[in-house]
């Protein structure tokens, strides 16, 4: 439980409140000395009220101060020390690949941390038994839309991609309660895929969403989140830590999923591959 917090306030950095992010900051720049500090002793290093330290506990650990503190003790063996790994004007381009490189890692890690099996699976699920399923995403997460989208579409899905800003709406509009929507957005607040998911769920349509932002909008509308964390290292690259883990979540379930499907969406697999292999130029 207590990496999994580490993990979340991490990955969740680029969001918090300025408020909430001076506390979380005393938490990840030294979580063994942050155990030891009473509330009015954290108040005054992250100059925050306690009033906001309550909300703060309540809201990443359920609980009051006290079981925040206990949840992060609890697993101090197994957290690693994470320095920040900011891209300076005085790197070299292979200083930045580096840097990108074990920033991405830690992301995709995260991954697994901060989503439950059960959840995973029943996405999963969901899938194959929906009439259709309608993918959201625009401008970054358009890209992971998309992907998403051919990905199942080659498993003999029924499924489309919308990344229009106004179409997203106006598909959903006319979604059936047997459709399927899911929902990609790294911060969980573009206004387009709420409104989308909005006419959807009026609409009596399940909604997954794929998000960097467990706290957003966009993921309490939602019936099943997914969350898709960044590392915390380096808010300039949060974004496209983001992108990569939404992948690493769509590329697990069309692994999954491809173990399940019935004889007649195998035949449909098959015939989709045929037809893009006669698109392959010889050796």
């Amino acid at each position: 439980m207590s990496r999994k917090i580490i993990s979340e306030l991490r990955a969740n950095l680029g969001y918090l409140s300025s408020v909430e992010r001076r506390i979380a900051e005393q938490i990840l720049d030294d979580p063994k000395r942050f155990i030891t500090f009473s509330m009015s002793e954290l108040s005054e290093l992250a100059d925050v009220s306690q009033g906001s330290i309550i909300n703060f506990a309540n809201k990443f650990s359920n609980g009051g101060y006290s079981n925040l503190k206990l949840q992060i003790a609890a697993g101090l063996s197994e957290i690693e020390p994470q320095p920040f790994s900011v891209v300076s004007s005085s790197d070299t381009v292979m200083n930045v690949l580096d840097k990108t490189t074990v920033n991405t890692a830690a992301a995709l890690n995260s991954v697994a941390d901060l989503n439950e099996e059960e959840t995973l699976k029943t996405v999963a699920d969901k899938i194959l038994k929906a009439k259709k399923v309608e993918i959201y995403g625009v401008f970054r997460s358009g890209i992971v839309a998309t992907d998403f989208y051919y990905q199942l579409l080659q498993l003999g899905i029924h499924v489309s991609a919308v990344s229009d800003v106004l179409n997203c709406a106006i598909s959903a509009a006319m979604l059936e309660k047997e459709a399927l929507v899911i929902a990609v957005s790294s911060s969980g607040k573009t206004k387009d895929i709420i409104d989308a998911v909005r006419m959807a769920k009026s609409k009596g349509v399940s909604v997954v969403c794929i998000t960097g932002n467990r706290n957003s909008p966009l993921a309490k509308m939602s019936d099943y989140v997914l969350v898709a964390p960044s590392s915390g290292r380096s808010i300039s690259g949060n974004a496209c830590e983001v992108r990569f883990s939404q992948l690493l979540i769509a590329d697990t379930i069309c692994s999954y999923l491809s173990s399940k499907i019935d004889e007649d969406s195998e035949k449909r697999y098959w015939d989709l591959r045929s037809v893009l292999e006669s698109h392959n130029v010889e050796d």
